[in-house]
């Protein structure tokens, strides 16, 4: 288990003080890379082997948001790896050690010279997995894109979205679906399936459907092709 310990920052919260959803996902990616440069698998590492992990999938369960100015602290535990995939656990703990957000995410690692798939070597493995470790899968990958969907204000793709895959950074999904979410609903849980990797100066189609307190994004690539989906459930903010 990696832990890394901050003081939620006022830059990163909303207009209510809590940190907002793109940036508790920022936390994750943040540990889960801190935990990696310690290991000797950094980004610099993986750039020399032609390599690097592209996030497919994130289940998230937020129990509540973290507030400004609190200590809290991040964790990321690799428990498997299995072919191409790597498997995570990720939550956020406040000052007493309780869990305020849990999460799991599956990576894939990728031959960045033929952009295929590679196999996730035993060596690789058994630096990130620690033995006796929980190793049962629990997240739900794939999201349902079925039905009629309203479309919304395009979005291009400029440099700031940019992460050093050069495509655009899996956190940077949430702040767009954030933009289009109602007022006043707070999100408990969601989960993105990642497709395609949106690329800069691309235009990026943005669809939405609302079935009850569940929430769907869609991301459609100039070819037509998803780049992601977004699922989230809802909460009025009134409700307890």
């Amino acid at each position: 288990m990696y832990e890394m310990k901050i003081k939620v920052r006022y830059s990163e919260v909303d207009q209510s003080g809590v940190a907002r959803l793109h940036q508790i996902l920022e936390y994750f990616q943040d540990c889960g890379m801190f935990q990696s440069e310690e290991l000797g698998l950094g980004v610099e590492e993986d750039q020399k082997n032609h390599r690097a992990w592209y996030l497919i999938a994130w289940n998230v369960k937020i129990i509540r948001h973290p507030k400004m100015s609190e200590h809290i602290t991040v964790t990321t535990q690799a428990y498997k790896m299995r072919g191409f995939y790597g498997y995570r656990r990720y939550s956020i703990l406040d000052e007493e050690g309780e869990a305020i957000v849990l999460a799991e995410a599956i990576w894939i690692l990728m031959d960045t010279k033929k952009m295929l798939p590679m196999k996730v070597s035993k060596e690789i493995a058994d630096i990130y997995v620690e033995k006796d470790v929980d190793t049962t899968v629990r997240i739900n990958r794939k999201i349902d894109d079925n039905g009629e969907w309203k479309q919304q204000e395009s979005i291009e793709v400029t440099k700031q979205y940019l992460d050093s895959n050069n495509h655009v950074n899996n956190t940077v999904y949430a702040l767009w679906s954030e933009d289009v979410l109602s007022e006043n609903v707070n999100v408990k849980e969601v989960r993105i399936d990642y497709r395609k990797a949106a690329m800069f100066k691309e235009t990026i189609q943005v669809f939405t459907q609302q079935q009850e307190n569940i929430f769907k994004v869609k991301y459609i690539k100039p070819d037509g092709e998803v780049a992601a989906l977004v699922e989230m459930i809802l909460q009025k903010q009134e409700e307890k």
